[in-house]
């Protein structure tokens, strides 16, 4: 019997669980077999113990704490449920070589990779010892290879991305930075979705459109007067030019015939590009492959259980009559990414700018408090218009609640970086936890009462303003923050 499929489903079992005390029983519900008979055959397939393993896992992922956190050893080895400091030590040196001291101090690289099929975890880039994948397995790393024929090329084992992802515990549900962090861990740069969102600023937005809702104001080419800048600001955020973009308002405008060659190119390169579109909305897409020389298309898509297409066996969509109304490349260079303080003064902007004329000044929506006070006044309008309204408010309290959530992780990112800072750096993390706790109660009161009651939409108005007050309280921490860093701002 082939147990290769239940050795990568025993693997991204023991990932999501890697960081707790592992529990055998719960293990033997999640995969189906008896412990003794999952010990049996993950050994005979890996030629390495599950409990080996276990370790290892617990070792790379202890690695990459030591490298991208400021944590001390001791919290480090909680997290990861070692028993103690001593007892972490002496298993870290066993398997890497290095205590974790010397580690710190050490040239290892530490970043995401594919340790089979669909699970990207941290690994030690630059170490030899290959326990901590299951790449030296040659049906694994079957399942994760690019696959050539005379018109066809496939990359395997590109990260899916589905609304409702997780990724250390935490859900995402933004399609750009989702398809941007799965694609970097494919190629094996290492860069968080909390990071990603600051960069792009889709952390800190607040849109609404200045002649009332529309499903495009959580758009992310409506977060800046140039509709591309969203995308130029995540691949710069991870220290890459976005090469090329051929997004156009005119979908027929565009050269098919070219942005097929393009694709073909980067996926022969090994490397998956960013659509909009294709699948769906003209929302980010993840191109892992091509068939019959371009005119079929295959990947990941938010959207793809709302469009009747095609799967192949790996679970991509496959396309066939396809449309793009952009396209973003990757390349190989990877050179500098922004400062901490340029990040922060486009925080600011996003909180506090008020009319932006996107589309290059063609198109109107409301940002910072105006942005709150639109949507908070489109409650309480005496005419409500419930058509659509439904969705359009769900859609202003999602930018917020995942928004901020990740804004106030990304502002604990830079306490634990900039210790001089860290009072202002926390309270600012603080107060968009209230501005998220605010918008969850209108949430809660949407989902509990719907839309038809006026009461109920007052009670929602006056939290969307409290939220806003929290806001405009953090983006009062930000400034304070920038002028200590030796930057300008221009108050409020």
């Amino acid at each position: 019997m082939d147990y290769t499929m239940d050795v990568c489903n025993i693997a991204a079992w023991i990932e999501s669980n890697v960081r707790q005390r592992i529990d055998y029983t719960e293990m033997e519900r999640a995969v189906g077999y008896s412990y003794h008979h999952i010990r049996d055959f993950f050994k005979r397939v890996t030629d390495v113990s599950l409990t080996r393993y276990i370790l290892a896992r617990q070792v790379a992922n202890a690695a990459f704490e030591i490298r991208h956190n400021k944590k001390n050893m001791t919290a480090i080895a909680d997290e990861l449920d070692f028993s103690n400091t001593e007892t972490f030590t002496r298993i870290f040196n066993r398997v890497v070589g290095l205590t974790p001291s010397q580690f710190k101090k050490s040239d290892y690289l530490c970043g995401r990779q594919i340790i089979c099929p669909g699970v990207y975890a941290p690994v030690i880039l630059n170490h030899d010892n290959p326990i901590f994948t299951l790449q030296h397995i040659k049906e694994v790393n079957a399942m994760s290879e690019m696959k050539k024929t005379a018109d066809s090329c496939v990359l395997y084992g590109v990260p899916k991305v589905h609304f409702g992802r997780e990724v250390d515990g935490r859900e995402q549900n933004f399609p750009f930075p989702m398809c941007l962090q799965a694609v970097f861990n494919y190629m094996g740069q290492n860069i968080s979705y909390t990071e990603l969102l600051a960069y792009t600023g889709e952390a800190f937005r607040q849109r609404w459109e200045a002649g009332g809702w529309s499903p495009a104001a959580i758009d992310p080419r409506y977060l800046y007067e140039r509709p591309h800048e969203t995308y130029e600001r995540g691949f710069n955020g991870a220290g890459r030019k976005l090469t090329v973009s051929v997004a156009n308002d005119n979908v027929k405008s565009i050269n098919k015939e070219k942005v097929t060659a393009l694709i073909k190119s980067e996926i022969d390169c090994g490397r998956p590009v960013i659509a909009l579109g294709v699948v769906g909305p003209p929302e980010a897409c993840i191109i892992t492959g091509y068939r019959d020389n371009g005119d079929t298309l295959l990947g990941w898509s938010l959207f793809s259980d709302w469009e009747d297409c095609g799967t192949d066996e790996s679970g991509y969509f496959v396309k066939n009559d396809w449309l793009a109304e952009g396209l973003m490349v990757f390349g190989e260079g990877v050179g500098e990414r922004p400062s901490d303080l340029e990040v922060l003064e486009n925080a600011l902007w996003m909180l506090e700018t008020e009319d932006v004329n996107t589309y290059d000044g063609t198109w109107l929506v409301y940002g910072g408090t105006k942005a709150y006070e639109a949507w908070a006044a489109a409650l309480e309008a005496e005419y409500f218009d419930q058509g659509g309204a439904d969705m359009g408010h769900g859609d202003g309290e999602k930018m917020v609640l995942e928004g901020r959530a990740y804004a106030a992780d990304y502002m604990v990112l830079l306490a634990q970086k900039h210790t001089g800072l860290a009072a202002e750096f926390k309270e600012c993390a603080r107060l968009f936890q209230s501005t998220v706790s605010s918008v969850r109660e209108v949430h809660n009161l949407r989902c509990q009462h719907g839309l038809a009651n006026a009461e109920t939409r007052g009670q929602m108005a006056d939290l969307i303003r409290k939220a806003a007050q929290h806001d405009q309280a953090a983006a009062n921490v930000i400034k304070a923050i920038i002028v200590k860093m030796g930057g300008n701002v221009k108050l409020k």
